[in-house]
């Protein structure tokens, strides 16, 4: 499939396939927010050495940041709830949504630019 499309989101052949043919079946994705990512501190590790640098924490966002994505969330919320039969679940600290989505729709949310990726949302073990 090709970028200009909007299918390139969909992550796996799975999805693709399912939003090109238009299955009616419904499958738990993830739908990945278009935003810039969030700031990381980083600290020495352990080991020293050169290029030793370890994720130490999550950076508080500014303000007018947090206000813009709770803005763009609140935007792809109604979006998602125009397409969907059901409201999808936000899950703050990954900036994405949950929802129950056919191949139909995945389609339509593909398309959007709401969303950098869209992955099956699969339980891990």
């Amino acid at each position: 499939m090709s970028k200009a499309d909007g299918l390139a989101k969909l992550q796996g052949e799975e999805l693709q396939r399912m939003a090109s043919e238009k299955l009616e079946q419904k499958v738990s994705v993830i739908l990945e927010l278009d935003v810039s990512p969030q700031k990381v501190g980083m600290r020495k590790s352990a080991g020293g050495g050169a290029g030793s640098l370890a994720p130490d924490r999550v950076m508080p966002e500014a303000p007018r940041d947090l206000s813009a994505l709770e803005r763009k969330a609140a935007r792809t919320r109604a979006f998602l709830e125009t397409v969907l039969e059901s409201s999808p679940r936000w899950l703050q600290a990954s900036r994405a949504f949950v929802a129950e989505a056919t191949g139909a729709q995945l389609s339509v949310i593909a398309r959007s630019p709401h969303f950098k990726a869209i992955r099956l949302n699969r339980r891990l073990k």
